[in-house]
């Protein structure tokens, strides 16, 4: 239960802000800085009747309904009135009798969303609101380190300079925090003005919003942290009868995926003898001799001990090669795959430099690589690695030793393989061993490097794992969730609570949406893998968005299924002369890679929306071609007029060269019926168009059209079986 009272959801006294209207939501009064539309109380009710009764929740709401909004002003608003319940229970012996009184404390609220950017705009939303909740963002060290040496690092190697130089007292912001922490107040900011706040009152941002975590109302966090295990636990907040709400839900399924599974190439190996081979080198040479690095080891103790966490890795080497592999057919890879458990053989078998690494020697690695880690950081100055190899390693550890064998069977696959790249082709510095150690590599340079993976094929492996910590509700949205029943499915998780809204603009009169089968002169728009590198569809689509250029008003977003089928595309139209017929009529600003780029692409995009419109001239405006699943089509907020159309071209199927792709299937459909593989296929898509296609409405007055360039959304006039998969609103 968090130590507080309602007031501190109250206006803070004396400042005077302006009355909000007020709902009577599910018998719970919520404070809405506008008049509400239908749908925002709809979605309002869903929170209120999840949280009252302690259930789960799956909401979608389409972009530009204010979900953020409402969703925030529910929560709030439930907690405030919980907690006035909670305090009258508490004075009144009627109340106490009742059995229908609330028997525990006030929830806390963990707010999750992918990215602090997205965070950033949480915060903003809470500005508009009432509710004035004891808030606290919490991040990563990388994010809020101001100190001079240790920000300039990232990973293990920042975290153990952060430990050695708060152990020294060399960090005077961590001293600041401690004298003067209470000068700073987190609460309704966002990440970057935490970090300002607290440098210009020399305080340290990321342990002043750790202590402030432990007592606030409403925590704000990328949602990694809390999929994350290790991550979850190193925040020292306990979740039970929490609130955990993860925003931009439609990609929870997967990290929660990645968050249960690792990868370990066989070249990561020698990088972590390499480690511990230049640890062992500093203690040999008395260079490390600080009560700080080695705790209550001596210095001949810890030698020993990495000399034996080296015969480990060498044999786990030597496991990882000692399987024979055979060529796959589903994949058309050279490798092996089994049940999940039988990772723990690999681990375990070891070979003739030592025995093999079993769960009882978790514990004795973890702190061999932490007291490693902290010698090779000793120097605040040092430019080794900073152990960031036996990090991945210790991770990877603590993935692989917490499921159950029946879980690993159940949810997740084993794999060995190996790829002939470039990067495999290269060789691993190794140092020289001592000749009668027996400590040298287990295989011959010239064989193929192999990767050992325990992937898992479950997110409810994750959120089943959150359950397990006694949470009050969870709470998944997003605007785009469609279609609902396979994601309800997928989760594994019970949600009581759902709901498919309705959009806040009138569909009928602001969005129109059509499917284009055939471009101008009659050639079938099909971007399928045999299709789409024919002449005459690459001509015709071209020519189809050089008409729709000519017509459509201020931004168009042609969106792609992948960055190769993107930079494909626009290159040949360029070699034909298209592209240069398009631009006559609007610009085209190609999506980049990196996050640079793309900044200075989007200030060019928005100055050519911005020239005005010459008598005669063409109708004006600019092209985004942009990429499924990119940045454009994921977190970039459009709005009026910078995006009237959204072309999508093709259908963004998951690729069908990703070995995960394939094993995931093949893993639905082994554990289920057949079909099962396919089903999530198609709605991965499905789902990539729906969130694409988002981009076009963000608020009530907006307006635009969306379009899919493809014959296959479409069969004899009506939409084709994929698109019953599009938000009901589209």
């Amino acid at each position: 239960e968090v130590r507080g009272a309602w007031w501190r959801c109250a206006p803070p006294l004396g400042s005077a802000r302006p009355a909000m209207p007020t709902y009577d939501v599910g018998g719970v009064p919520v404070e809405f800085p506008y008049e509400a539309y239908d749908c925002q109380l709809a979605y309002m009710q869903s929170v209120v009747r999840a949280l009252d009764n302690g259930d789960n929740a799956l909401l979608e709401s389409p972009t530009g309904t204010g979900k953020t909004l409402c969703l925030l002003c529910a929560a709030l608003g439930w907690r405030r009135h919980r907690q006035q319940q909670v305090s009258e229970a508490r004075n009144s012996w009627e109340k106490q009798a009742d059995p229908n009184a609330p028997a525990v404390g006030c929830p806390r609220i963990w707010y999750a969303s992918r990215t602090h950017s997205q965070l950033k705009q949480v915060v903003q939303e809470l500005k508009k609101t009432s509710y004035r909740p004891w808030s606290v963002v919490l991040g990563s060290r990388e994010h809020f380190c101001i100190h001079s040496s240790v920000g300039r690092h990232s990973g293990a190697r920042q975290n153990a300079m952060c430990k050695r130089a708060r152990d020294e007292n060399r960090c005077p912001f961590y001293i600041g925090l401690r004298k003067a922490g209470s000068k700073v107040n987190t609460s309704l900011m966002d990440i970057e003005e935490i970090v300002t706040a607290c440098k210009g009152n020399g305080i340290c941002p990321f342990y002043k919003c750790r202590e402030d975590a432990k007592e606030a109302e409403l925590l704000l966090i990328p949602y990694d942290y809390l999929i994350n295990p290790q991550t979850r636990e190193s925040l020292q907040v306990p979740l039970q009868n929490s609130i955990l709400v993860f925003d931009e839900g439609h990609n929870i399924e997967k990290s929660c995926e990645q968050a249960a599974s690792f990868e370990l190439k066989a070249v990561d190996l020698p990088n972590c003898i390499a480690e511990l081979d230049d640890a062992y080198d500093l203690l040999e040479a008395g260079e490390i001799n600080s009560e700080e690095a080695l705790g209550e080891m001596t210095a001949d103790q810890l030698m020993s001990h990495i000399n034996l966490l080296k015969k480990n890795l060498m044999a786990l080497e030597e496991s990882i090669y000692s399987d024979k592999l055979e060529r796959d057919p589903t994949t058309d890879r050279t490798m092996m795959r089994a049940p999940g458990s039988q990772i723990l053989r690999v681990f375990a078998r070891g070979g003739k430099s030592s025995e093999g690494i079993l769960p009882k020697d978790a514990k004795r690695i973890n702190t061999v690589i932490r007291k490693v880690i902290a010698c090779l950081t000793f120097s605040m100055d040092t430019v080794s690695s900073g152990g960031q190899n036996l990090d991945k390693l210790q991770s990877m550890l603590a993935v692989l030793f917490k499921p159950e064998t029946e879980e690993l069977d159940r949810n997740y696959h084993m794999l060995i393989y190996e790829e002939d790249t470039e990067e495999n082709k290269k060789g691993v510095k190794r140092k020289a061993v001592d000749f009668f150690s027996d400590m040298a590599s287990s295989h011959t340079r010239d064989q193929k490097q192999r990767t050992v993976a325990l992937w898992c094929f479950s997110c409810s492996v994750a959120l089943r794992q959150l359950e397990k910590l006694g949470v009050h509700s969870l709470i998944i949205t997003s605007g785009t969730l469609s279609p609902i029943e396979g994601t309800v499915q997928a989760f594994g998780v019970p949600f009581p609570v759902v709901l498919t809204n309705s959009h806040v603009i009138d569909v009928n009169k602001q969005l129109w949406g059509g499917v284009l089968p055939a471009g101008p002169e009659g050639a079938a728009l099909d971007a399928s893998f045999g299709q789409r590198d024919e002449p005459a569809y690459i001509r015709d689509l071209g020519r189809a968005v050089q008409q729709l250029s000519s017509y459509v008003p201020d931004g168009l977003l042609l969106a792609f299924n992948s960055y190769g089928q993107k930079d494909s595309m626009l290159r040949s139209w360029r070699q034909s002369g298209v592209y240069e017929e398009i631009a006559r009529s609007k610009p085209i600003f190609d999506e980049p890679r990196g996050n640079y780029e793309l900044q200075s692409m989007m200030e060019g995009y928005n100055r050519a929306l911005d020239k005005p419109r010459q008598p005669g001239g063409p109708i004006g405006g600019a092209i985004l071609a942009a990429v499924c699943r990119g940045k454009l089509c994921e977190g970039i907020d459009f709005t009026d007029r910078q995006c009237r159309l959204v072309v999508m071209v093709g259908i963004p199927y998951p690729s069908r060269h990703d070995l995960r792709v394939v094993l995931k299937q093949s893993f639905l459909d082994s554990r289920g019926s057949e079909g099962d593989g396919r089903a999530w296929y198609c709605r991965e898509a499905i789902r990539a168009v729906n969130q694409t296609l988002g981009r076009v409405i963000r608020h009530r007055h907006d307006f635009g059209g969306v379009l899919l360039a493809d014959t296959r959304y479409a069969r004899d006039g009506r939409l084709a079986n994929i698109s019953r998969g599009l938000s009901s609103w589209i």
